[in-house]
């Protein structure tokens, strides 16, 4: 089947986001909009992801979780989980990994932390942007030896984005799909390509539109197609 997805979402845990995106106004958002699934991918850490799962719950939306990890070569990677548990695990990894910077919220934005019911119980002090030790291929290994799969965040843009900082796609590790900015083929150099808003407000959630074919709407249907790449839709 084809769903309605944006795999790529920030939270009010990324110090770039809006203070309202809170994991229960997102999933809401996409409920309105007629997202079938939506994964919040904040900045090295997944803080919020135990509301998001919640409200996904309550509103009928399924809710991948995920993160996006800064690599030792400054690349963005989305890493999308079958459960919390797998994804807490690599938010401990990634941790282990990073030099702890103090934030700054005047000047990078707050990092706000938010209980199952989308109050707000405090602020994350560690700057979350830091990029890690962990480099492109260590990031993949780890999360697919977590049941995960790694796609790479906005490939065609400029700054933490694959193809400008190497210049060339790798041919290891395999990255069977990849995420587009601003654009949305559905394949392009041997591989699936997935378009996401990269939200950090509520307004920039996509609405109906792309598109991905899944066997089953889970988070596990959605990281199996991720997995097969261009594959998967043919």
């Amino acid at each position: 089947m084809r769903i309605a997805v944006d795999l790529h979402i920030h939270s009010c845990l990324s110090p770039c986001a809006d203070n309202d995106m809170t994991p229960w106004n997102i999933v809401g958002m996409a409920k309105v909009k007629g997202l079938d699934a939506v994964a919040i991918c904040d900045h090295n850490s997944v803080g919020n992801l135990r509301a998001a799962l919640k409200a996904g719950a309550e509103y009928g939306v399924c809710v991948v979780p995920g993160m996006e990890v800064t690599s030792r070569e400054d690349i963005h990677l989305l890493c999308y989980f079958p459960t919390l548990a797998q994804a807490l695990q690599m938010q401990a990894r990634v941790e282990d990994s990073q030099p702890f910077i103090q934030n700054k919220a005047a000047l990078f934005g707050e990092q706000i932390l938010v209980d199952e019911d989308d109050n707000r119980v405090g602020q994350t002090e560690r700057l979350l942007l830091t990029a890690c030790e962990l480099t492109l291929t260590e990031i993949a290994a780890l999360a697919q030896s977590l049941g995960g799969v790694m796609v790479p965040a906005h490939i065609n843009k400029g700054a933490n984005s694959l193809l400008p900082i190497l210049g060339f796609m790798p041919e290891e590790p395999s990255l069977p799909t990849v995420e587009i900015y601003g654009m949305q083929p559905h394949s392009a150099l041997g591989r699936l390509c997935i378009t996401s808003s990269d939200a950090h407000q509520l307004c920039d959630i996509l609405e109906q539109g792309y598109e991905l074919l899944v066997e089953e709407v889970t988070p596990q249907g959605i990281i199996q197609a991720l997995k097969l790449g261009q594959a998967q839709s043919q």
